[in-house]
């Protein structure tokens, strides 16, 4: 048998909002699905929150690092 654990992390950012465009929404998830262990993203931009699913340990500098290289910063940084 195979099992697989996987774990749910939201961020708080700054740079999202409501008004923020579909073409940003994108660039955050792309660089966020390129970190390894990184399985899944999505961005509520109302909520200025980014949540990543992973399915193993995730290096947190990697991915306040992705964030960045989106535009947004991560809250409490």
């Amino acid at each position: 048998m195979i099992t697989v654990a996987y774990s749910l992390v939201a961020y708080r950012v700054t740079g999202l909002s409501s008004a923020t465009c579909e073409h940003c929404l994108a660039a955050v998830k792309l660089e966020l699905i390129q970190v390894p262990g990184v399985v899944g993203v999505d961005a509520d931009p109302a909520e200025g929150r980014v949540s990543i699913l992973t399915d193993g340990p995730v290096d947190e500098g990697q991915v306040r690092a992705a964030i960045e290289a989106a535009g947004c910063t991560v809250e409490g940084s």
